[in-house]
């Protein structure tokens, strides 16, 4: 009787804990990285020159790029109103522009997820000026509108850099392809392979404890 309570035992753990034998892909993915990219009169002016003098020149300064071969992934972008604690420097360069606050948290134009998608995916250095982004505006509590100039503007990126190394498979099986979505969350297929487990153990448990009630 004792070998049958242990028999269940073993049953219910196997039973209980067959999920936590399928790792999901997700865990694996690169983790996301953020950056706010403040704009910088001085890189876009160099860019510039260097863009007249030779438009194919590769010596380009980047606001942000990647190393290792890697290429950008954009996931999201804001475009936000600066402070002196975000663009230290836009407030010391920029000391006889005027400086325009917005009196409300309310913003037109700030997401720029798609237009930075367009810029940077798939390249390993993104290199842009703050005037190929959108105006972004102040809407204030009475509903009036005004602009916010780029010189005290940033951008908060959240993006990731993609290696063209493959992420590690912990087996040899077509559910780590990246292909292989369509049918992840089918039931079927995800726990397929873990129930035929449960059920051979479970019938040698059976007729071991059958055996011992039998005396065979």
């Amino acid at each position: 009787m004792q070998f049958i309570g242990f028999s269940y035992f073993i049953f219910f753990c196997i039973t209980t804990c067959g999920r936590g034998l399928i790792i999901v892909p997700s865990i694996l993915d690169i983790p996301k990285a953020e950056k706010n990219i403040c704009q910088d009169s001085r890189i876009e002016r160099e860019n510039l020159k260097l863009i007249n003098s030779n438009p194919e020149n590769e010596d380009l300064t980047p606001y942000i790029k990647c190393v290792n071969n890697a290429i950008l992934k954009v996931s999201s972008a804001e475009l936000k109103l600066s402070t002196e604690e975000h663009c230290p420097l836009q407030f010391l360069r920029n000391k006889k522009t005027p400086y325009f606050k917005c009196n409300s948290d309310n913003f037109g134009n700030y997401n720029i997820t798609k237009i930075m998608k367009l810029l940077c995916n798939g390249k390993d250095k993104c290199i842009f000026n703050f005037n190929q982004l959108p105006t972004l505006l102040c809407i204030e509590e009475d509903n009036s509108v005004f602009e916010l100039p780029s010189s005290f503007t940033y951008v908060h990126l959240v993006y990731n850099c993609q290696t063209p190394r493959r992420r590690f498979r912990p087996f040899s099986n077509k559910r780590y392809d990246r292909k292989f979505t369509q049918r992840l969350l089918n039931e079927s297929v995800l726990c397929g392979n873990n129930k035929l487990w449960v059920n051979f153990l479970s019938y040698l448990l059976f007729e071991k404890g059958r055996n011992l009630l039998l005396g065979v």
